[in-house]
């Protein structure tokens, strides 16, 4: 049992961390590409806006100043989320 656990570990540690780098890279594509349903943009969106959603309708980017800052909030979390796994499967 113990193994399983590991693994179900290890593979929800690689979905978060693909998520990371998928919000990262969504994150430079909007600068380069600001379209959203323009390609690569509107695949990384189709992602991530959901994500973003109960971030942003705390946080909405209209009232920080235009600073959409759920990305870097999702990033925190995401790392959060990732660092409790590794000590829960440390302590396995």
């Amino acid at each position: 049992d113990a193994g399983i656990r590991c693994g179900v570990m290890a593979i929800m540690l690689a979905v978060l961390e693909g998520l990371t780098w998928l919000i990262i890279i969504d994150a430079v594509l909007s600068w380069v590409v600001p379209d959203r349903g323009q390609f690569p943009r509107n695949i990384t969106s189709q992602i991530t806006d959901p994500l973003y959603a109960p971030i942003r309708s705390i946080l909405n980017p209209e009232k920080t100043g235009g600073l959409d800052l759920s990305p870097l909030i999702m990033l925190i979390l995401l790392q959060v989320g990732m660092q409790l796994l590794r000590s829960a499967a440390t302590a396995v």
